[in-house]
């Protein structure tokens, strides 16, 4: 076949009229409508309205709830890491960690007292024995200490937890299993933060507290 000569002018033209024929078969362009803001998902309204119900059901519950007790009534966690004797003894331990949780209450006072307590405790006896203790007793307000309250306190209980060999520690623990125990306190209370030294037999233990509305 005989090779033909092309012109660069010639080229030019072809080159042109093959451009013309790729954007007559090209796709007209789309024109985008003018965007509008989006929709939130139904998903997300439903989510947003449950967490708006959940809210005000809790909102509404909370009062309810913190009236299981009486007006006036309160709870009281005290801890006091161990208890400090008056004797040294070899068979005494350190780090006793009681634990006691009080009911606080205004009513079933006498004696003049302003409020009457009612509590359980855990912990370690002097001599390593895990025990437990319930009790009641009453409280009287003396007078107003560094910005809160000094009060005086006396309990009476049982306790148990005294087991061989030393079950005549405890006054009837010997015949019954569980002894007596009464036990008077100086504290001081401050909003809902307290501090009291407590004489428990031959000894003393400083503990703090926590006083809240439930």
């Amino acid at each position: 076949m005989p090779l033909s000569i092309v012109s660069p002018n010639q080229a030019g033209a072809t080159a042109d009229a093959i451009l013309r024929n790729m954007n007559d078969l090209a796709p007209p362009p789309r024109i985008r409508p003018i965007a509008h803001p989006r929709r939130a998902p139904r998903a997300a309204a439903a989510c947003a309205a449950m967490v708006l119900a959940v809210t005000a059901a809790l909102s509404y519950a909370a009062p309810a709830q913190a009236q299981w007790l009486p007006p006036g009534d309160r709870i009281r966690l005290a801890y006091a890491p161990t208890a400090i004797h008056f004797i040294d003894e070899p068979e005494y331990v350190n780090g006793n960690h009681i634990l006691a949780l009080e009911w606080l209450t205004p009513r079933h006072t006498f004696w003049g007292a302003d409020r009457t307590h009612f509590g359980v405790s855990l912990f370690d006896n002097s001599y390593g024995q895990f025990s437990q203790s319930v009790y009641a007793g009453l409280e009287w307000d003396w007078k107003q200490a560094m910005g809160g309250d000094l009060f005086l306190s006396l309990s009476a209980g049982l306790i148990h937890g005294y087991k061989e060999p030393y079950e005549d520690k405890i006054p009837l623990n010997n015949a019954l299993g569980v002894g007596v125990t009464l036990v008077p306190s100086i504290g001081w209370q401050r909003d809902k933060l307290g501090l009291a030294a407590t004489l428990t037999g031959s000894a003393v233990a400083f503990r703090i507290s926590y006083t809240f509305d439930p």
